[in-house]
Parts: C-alpha cells; sequence; structure tokens
C-alpha cells in the first residue's frame, strides 16, 4: 500500500506553481508587449500586492514620452484575472549628460491612471493620460529559452481528490530527485522518489516572457499513466520551480508545486 501510494504521488510531480520574487501572487513582473505594435511595452516590477509599470509610448509629437504607473492588488474578477489599478505619473528630470545629477530637478505630474487585468501570461492594459483613454492587449515577451537542463534535489506539494483508493486523497509532500531537460518545444523530466520508483514525462514546451509551459504524458512504476499540464516553470543558477495540474488512471484530480535544487 505504501508502494501504490509512493506511485500515485509521484504522478503528481507532473508540475507546480510558483511565485519566485513575489509570495503574494503568480508573479507579474517580465516586459509586456503587443505582438502587433512592435515599439512601445511596459515593464511590470511586482512586489507583494503592488505592480509597479514603466511605460516606454509615444507622444503626440512622436518623441519618447517617460510615465510609470503603480498598481495595487484589489482582487479577481469573475474569469478569475488579477486587477490591480493605481495612479500614472509623467517624470520628469536632469538631462542624462550632465556632469552631475541634481535631484532637486525631478519632478512627477499626475498624468491619469491605470489598471491591469492580468492572466498568467496574457494582460490587458487600460489606462489614461492627460484624459487620452488607451486599452491594450499585451502579453509577455520573450527574448530567450529559459534552459531547465540539469539534476535536481528538492520537494512537491499535491493535492489528491477523486482517487479510486480513498486513502490517497488529500494533500501530500514528498522528497523527490528531479532529472530535467527541455529545447524551445520539447520537454522530459523524471521524478525519483526515495524507494526508486519513478514517473517519466514527456510533452511540448513554450516560454513566455520569464515562464515556461508545458503539456504531456507521464508514465509511472506500477502502471501509474495519465496527462499533465504544467506553468510557472522558471529556473536560476540555484534551481527550479512550477506548478501543475494533471489527471491519471487512479486519481482525475491533482494539482500541486515542485521546487528543486541543483545538485
Amino acid at each position: 500500500m505504501k508502494r501504490l501510494k509512493a506511485l500515485l504521488l509521484a504522478a503528481l510531480v507532473c508540475m507546480s506553481t510558483s511565485t519566485w520574487a513575489n509570495t503574494f501572487l503568480s508573479d507579474m513582473s517580465d516586459l509586456w508587449w503587443n505582438a502587433n505594435e512592435s515599439g512601445w511595452g511596459v515593464t511590470v516590477t511586482h512586489q507583494g500586492e503592488v505592480v509597479f509599470l514603466t511605460f516606454f509610448i509615444y507622444g503626440a509629437d512622436g518623441k519618447a514620452s517617460w510615465y510609470t504607473g503603480q498598481g495595487t492588488y484589489g482582487g479577481k474578477n469573475s474569469q478569475g484575472a488579477y486587477i490591480f489599478t493605481g495612479p500614472v505619473y509623467q517624470v520628469t528630470g536632469p538631462w542624462f549628460g550632465a556632469t552631475s545629477f541634481n535631484p532637486a530637478n525631478v519632478g512627477a505630474r499626475a498624468a491619469g491612471n491605470m489598471t491591469l487585468t492580468a492572466f498568467l501570461n496574457t494582460a490587458t492594459l487600460a489606462y489614461t493620460i492627460d484624459g487620452v483613454n488607451v486599452t491594450k492587449a499585451i502579453t509577455r515577451q520573450t527574448f530567450r529559452i529559459n534552459e531547465l537542463l540539469g539534476e535536481y534535489k528538492g520537494a512537491m506539494k499535491s493535492t489528491q481528490a477523486g482517487c479510486r483508493a480513498p486513502y490517497v486523497n488529500g494533500d501530500f509532500n514528498d522528497a523527490v530527485d528531479f532529472s530535467v531537460t527541455n529545447t524551445s518545444s520539447t520537454f522530459s523530466m523524471r521524478v525519483t522518489y526515495p524507494d526508486t520508483s519513478f514517473c517519466a514525462f514527456t510533452g511540448n514546451y513554450a516560454q513566455s516572457g520569464r515562464f515556461g509551459s508545458s503539456t504531456g504524458t507521464y508514465i509511472c512504476t506500477g502502471g501509474v499513466s495519465g496527462t499533465y499540464d504544467a506553468v510557472e516553470i522558471e529556473a536560476n543558477i540555484s534551481g527550479f520551480i512550477g506548478r501543475y495540474s494533471s489527471s491519471d488512471n487512479f486519481c482525475p484530480s491533482i494539482t500541486g508545486r515542485f521546487a528543486g535544487m541543483k545538485k
């Protein structure tokens, strides 16, 4: 029975959700743009319940204009999107080539307001500057694929429901070893438990700004097999994290998070 439980938990390992720099919500920090309107965008820095936006846009004269916005989290809408609202400021200051910087010459003028309605990788940015209303669909901008290749030692937390064996329903935490590889379009991960049972995951891979995602199938020792959907996959010099949902031939509803430190 313990072995079956371990196998079922391994199936959950598929992936997890992460908030690397921010511990309150999914992290909106990234460079965002509209792919059909290359040339402008916003950078978003997310800390706690606040997002700070830097707009790189242009005025009526075609010249670059400098605006910032600060939005505070106000909850989710009926579709589950995060809502941030707050003021927009126009910022001025001393010439960048001046021999010295005088803080007294820095000014910030209240110019309007903004609302960021954000899902994980897509968002709507609505803002008003000096009475001009703008609404844009934006997405995270991708420059490079995040390379996940490595061996990791870590853990995963999972929640299982509707399982054929009632005792494997509920919340679980397990120590595991990860072996991960990916390309710009493929993903594979082997998860090994202390008793040497394992699950192998194979699927596609897509990068959206800082986050990766993967969907595919997995198979485990003991006859467990199913499908998974992983999002918010990130890696840095120390390790990787993510979140997942999955369904297999023993448990129809599995969700969880995983994290691994690079060996």
